[in-house]
């Protein structure tokens, strides 16, 4: 989960460099993610995390990701889907003009 928050960070970077991210959206979509992520350090500190849990807070992420791709119009999905959609396994870094 930590590794998949981290993802999608590096594309709101991505977005923002890329000037496809208003400042307030990317300020929005980080607020999202830093609850998310001191939800996952808060229980990978525990050493466990109940399934329901888990699955909230993937849902959650997943709604910040398709956030950011409609916000920016331009990632793109990769790969099998295996890890839930996210990259590297899933939206590739977004690319300008892309």
């Amino acid at each position: 989960m930590i590794n998949q928050i981290q993802s999608v960070e590096t594309g709101i970077q991505g977005a923002i460099q890329a000037n496809k991210l208003e400042p307030g959206e990317a300020r929005d979509l980080r607020t999202q993610l830093a609850q998310l992520d001191r939800a996952a350090e808060r229980a990978a500190r525990d050493g466990t995390m109940p399934r329901t849990q888990y699955q909230q807070l993937l849902a959650q992420l997943d709604d910040v990701s398709q956030k950011l791709r409609a916000d920016t119009g331009s990632a793109f999905l990769i790969g099998n889907g295996a890890d839930g959609g996210y990259y590297p396994n899933g939206y590739g870094p977004i690319y300008p003009g892309g």
